[in-house]
């Protein structure tokens, strides 16, 4: 009976492990442009429901950003849905607040471009979340492109 709840125990948080990714970066303070290149593992589906990337800015001035996160339907069939977030936080302990968010919808197995654009008014979270949600269907992420700017 011991080692069948060990399995159980085991099974249920390898499921919540597989339910969210997040990759994580911390920028050296004197870089503005940075990349991310998707993988095989950042597509989501059955098992896992949402996917995120985390940057720590490691900047003490504010900034505007640009940002472009492309995203594609991996369904055979019906179309990949999902939401995909800009979010930023100040401080470790907090929780990530909701700046931009867009709906996505794979119709006809379409790749999407998200841009997330703020160049009018200076920004200053200290950390900036891209977050991706799947409503339905396999959706992959192909990259994210960031630049920030001080002035």
């Amino acid at each position: 009976m011991k080692k069948f709840l060990i399995l159980v125990i085991l099974f249920i948080s390898m499921l919540s492990v597989g339910a969210q990714t997040v990759r994580k970066k911390t920028l050296p303070t004197n870089i503005y442009l940075w990349e991310y290149t998707g993988t095989a593992a950042d597509t989501l589906g059955a098992g896992q429901t949402t996917w995120g990337y985390e940057t720590i800015l490691n900047k003490a001035d504010g900034f505007f950003y640009n940002i472009r996160v492309k995203v594609s339907d991996k369904t055979t069939g019906a179309a990949g849905a999902g939401t995909i977030k800009l979010q930023g936080k100040h401080f470790s302990t907090d929780n990530y607040t909701d700046i931009t968010t867009i709906t996505w919808t794979g119709v006809g197995s379409t790749d999407t471009i998200a841009p997330f654009t703020q160049v009018t008014t200076k920004q200053y979270y200290r950390y900036l979340k891209v977050l991706v949600t799947r409503t339905g269907g396999l959706i992959k992420v192909d990259y994210i492109k960031n630049s920030i700017k001080k002035n």
